[in-house]
């Protein structure tokens, strides 16, 4: 109640001041008076209040992807002036990621008083072009297209919070509600993002903000993340944190939600578990090599793939539950090892190096498919793609962190729903840990399968051929069997 009447109060106060600046441009006859134009062309009309002997002509209102660089490397005076430059001599200071993690092509507009904490936007754009490193089936996955919209990071500093924290305190995300409205974007696209900070405000000895926002493709809606928080903490703030904590309430079983028809595609009736070796067989889209015998003449000549590379972030799946979870439709725990010079935290951020929310979203999205790849849902390579549901508010909660420290992350997810819409899809609960201390919970991750439905499915698996129990999957008998299915067209029913 105290935040709601808090924000209503700063509400008022920013119309006030809205009312006074249009006052103020008419009796000086300044037309341009808090007026900014993006480096596109198109004209914002946001009024912007000036203190007196502000140096706010100084300031650019749009940013290369040379300068962004700079901003998340170099002095933040070389980017954004004088009015800055005594920021460089902190310790740390909010910075873009760099390397591979820094998404922002460009800045094409800023708005807002610069070291005035409070409201302000920024307009930025994402080109997702061939040869990025990221790409999944010639998309960008989903955890990197919410990253795209990192520039919450740039404007925060903009508007003046490193004078505030004084190098003593980092940013990290806490809450974030992520709703896609179509596909992920492919090879060509072009997503713009307007972000904007709406408050700072205390809690105890922290700075804490307000953010939020809209991704679009060509005018189209791609994603919005609303009720963003992100806070600045010092190390005793951070290490005194007692990470996701969950009452009785919150474990209580619950009923999942799937269609009345439902039928198992292949026999998955008992726990089983993944080593390093069949994880790896997965990135190779070996499907019998990572399942075992009953995925060994499923006829797809090139399986569909776990991503591997820079996203590679399973290592080994103690635990493949078909009928566990809160839910009872299905539980995977996954680990991964993190290793001493770990990429994504190396470059985010150059004084500060964590592990970005956004990539713990990522690697929950794998162990999620690694479930239901077990279950079935597989094709040939590239026939689909794999998305978050739209429509769906997933909601990200972290209250922990992953340093270069850390040993090991474990990620546990519970599938609530499955069904088909027509292609496959899945809701589910997730929660990582640090350590063993759980860090990030995202309640509605969901993921479909696009390009795939229930009847390509069971033709997939209706086409399956037998294979005697006494051969080995990787048996020269095996092989031959294979290779006589493929030239034949043999098929029988799911066994």
């Amino acid at each position: 109640m105290f935040l709601r009447i808090q924000a209503g109060v700063t509400h008022t106060a920013a119309a006030a001041v809205a009312v006074q600046n249009e006052v103020l441009r008419r009796l000086l006859g300044d037309e341009d008076f808090g007026t900014r134009s993006a480096s596109d062309g198109v004209s914002r009309s946001h009024p912007v209040a000036r203190a007196p002997g502000s140096t706010d002509s100084e300031v650019p209102r749009a940013l290369t992807f040379e300068q962004c660089t700079a901003f998340a490397v170099g002095k933040i005076g070389d980017v954004l002036g004088p009015l800055f430059a005594e920021i460089d001599a902190h310790p740390t200071r909010v910075r873009l990621p760099e390397g591979p993690l820094m998404l922002v092509d460009r800045i094409l507009s800023i708005e807002g008083e610069p070291k005035s904490m409070k409201a302000g936007r920024v307009i930025t754009d994402h080109t997702v072009r061939a040869d990025r490193w990221y790409l999944d089936n010639g998309r960008c996955p989903t955890s990197v297209t919410v990253e795209s919209g990192q520039a919450d990071l740039f404007l925060s500093g903009f508007l003046g919070i490193d004078f505030h924290t004084k190098g003593l305190a980092v940013y990290r995300l806490l809450d974030a509600v992520v709703t896609f409205h179509r596909g992920l974007p492919a090879v060509g696209e072009r997503i713009e993002y307007d972000i904007r900070i709406d408050e700072f405000f205390r809690q105890a000895d922290s700075w804490l903000f307000r953010f939020r926002f809209e991704g679009k493709v060509n005018g189209e809606p791609l994603l919005s993340m609303k009720n963003g928080v992100a806070g600045f903490f010092t190390a005793a703030a951070l290490a005194a944190g007692q990470g996701i904590i969950h009452t009785r309430l919150d474990k209580q079983p619950m009923p999942g939600v799937k269609p009345d028809d439902w039928r198992p595609l292949v026999k998955f009736d008992a726990p089983t578990s993944l080593d390093a070796e069949q994880v790896n067989a997965l990135h190779r889209g070996d499907l019998a090599a990572a399942f075992g015998e009953v995925f060994a003449d499923i006829q797809l000549s090139q399986p569909m793939k776990l991503p591997a590379g820079m996203l590679k972030l399973v290592d080994r799946v103690p635990l493949l539950d078909p009928t566990g979870g809160r839910f009872g439709l299905g539980f995977v725990r996954a680990e991964y090892d993190i290793k001493p010079s770990e990429w994504f935290i190396e470059c985010h951020f150059v004084d500060d190096k964590v592990m970005p929310g956004t990539l713990m979203y990522e690697c929950c999205l794998h162990t999620l498919r690694t479930l239901l790849m077990r279950t079935g849902w597989v094709c040939e390579d590239g026939e689909a793609v794999c998305e978050p549901v739209p429509g769906v508010n997933s909601r990200l909660k972290c209250r922990g962190q992953v340093l270069d420290t850390t040993k090991l992350v474990t990620y546990e997810v519970s599938v609530k729903e499955v069904g088909y819409r027509p292609e496959p899809y899945c809701v589910a609960d997730a929660l990582m840990y640090a350590d063993g201390k759980p860090i990030v919970e995202i309640t509605n991750l969901s993921l479909r399968m696009s390009g795939l439905t229930r009847e390509q499915l069971e033709t997939i698996w209706a086409s399956r051929c037998y294979t005697a129990p006494t051969a080995s999957a990787h048996s020269p008998t095996a092989t031959r069997r294979r290779r006589s299915a493929s030239r034949t067209g043999c098929s029988t029913a799911i066994g």
